[in-house]
């Protein structure tokens, strides 16, 4: 019932979909096909068919803390997509099934609008220097208060907030040379130019509470996202001189699902997407998601 249900989705997405129940069979199945998901249990699996179809990618679905699948995803650049699932007899959510399978079938970039129900209610704030990123941490903390959420998690979608600002006013800029301009310190007063500025939008639609921050570099790299989240799972976490995506921890703590969407040079995106109908606890045992996207048309 979940593979029907997973292959219906994705068929909505524009994919032509086969589903495979027998894993001596997925060999066979994989050479003409161009994406291939599965649960982590099979992540071996995956990985192999992966070095055998140079022109396949693959994505993940899990149940279980995410550490566990890290092992996988690392150092596979063509498996960059994990979903979180609330049991093994549930499929991934269905808003996510649609936007990353439509994102991966036809590269069109996910409007901000994609992550919620229509009708939401937001705000966007531009931010480009260190009063700015307070002010915009406060207002996105207020939001999420009025919404009647509990006072911890609206303190914790403020972490988040102050985190994803963090990394685009410090971490992404960069100078003529490309060398970084204030990662070097990220306590110190920061202002960047109106061009330059970190753009926040928060909203909900009453079901789901989202923040997206972009910035106009497009500096975030895959390694930063997947080396920097293994690297603080264990407990080695580095922030010598800075680096976007080592506070990836933080983030992936604070939401049920992460989304990074980079073009390389131009832009990097990064959306947050909290169930608000979930306690403080299942928020974070959930099983957390995790995509990362780079290549977006313009």
């Amino acid at each position: 019932m979940v593979s029907r249900k997973i292959a219906r989705i994705w068929g909505c997405a524009g994919l032509d979909v086969t589903v495979v129940d027998d894993p001596a069979a997925v060999d066979a199945a994989a050479a003409d096909a161009t994406l291939l998901g599965a649960d982590a249990f099979d992540g071996d699996l995956v990985v192999a068919l992966l070095r055998r179809h140079p022109r396949l990618r693959a994505v993940l679905w899990t149940a279980e803390p995410i550490d566990r699948t890290l092992r996988f995803i690392v150092e596979e650049p063509r498996l960059s997509n994990v979903f979180g699932r609330p049991s093994f007899d549930d499929t991934p959510r269905e808003w996510e099934l649609l936007l990353v399978g439509r994102r991966l079938h036809r590269h069109e970039p996910v409007p901000f609008g994609a992550f919620l129900s229509w009708g939401f209610h937001g705000f966007k704030d531009e931010v480009s220097d260190s009063a700015g990123r307070d002010q915009a941490v406060a207002h996105a903390q207020r939001f999420a208060e009025r919404l009647g959420a509990p006072r911890r998690l609206a303190e914790m979608f403020g972490e988040l907030a102050h985190e994803l600002l963090m990394n685009a006013l410090y971490d992404a800029p960069v100078d003529a040379n490309g060398r970084p301009r204030h990662a070097h310190d990220r306590k110190a007063p920061v202002a960047l130019r109106p061009d330059e500025a970190a753009s926040l939008r928060v909203a909900s639609d009453g079901v789901r509470l989202c923040i997206q921050v972009s910035d106009p570099f497009g500096r975030l790299q895959r390694k930063h996202v997947f080396h920097g989240l293994a690297r603080g799972l264990s407990g080695q976490l580095d922030r010598s001189g800075g680096g976007a995506g080592l506070g990836i921890v933080t983030c992936l703590q604070s939401a049920g699902a992460l989304v990074f969407d980079v073009a390389p040079g131009a832009r990097t995106e990064v959306t947050g997407v909290l169930d608000l109908d979930l306690n403080l606890r299942e928020l974070k045992t959930q099983a957390k998601s995790l995509h990362f996207f780079n290549g977006t048309p313009a």
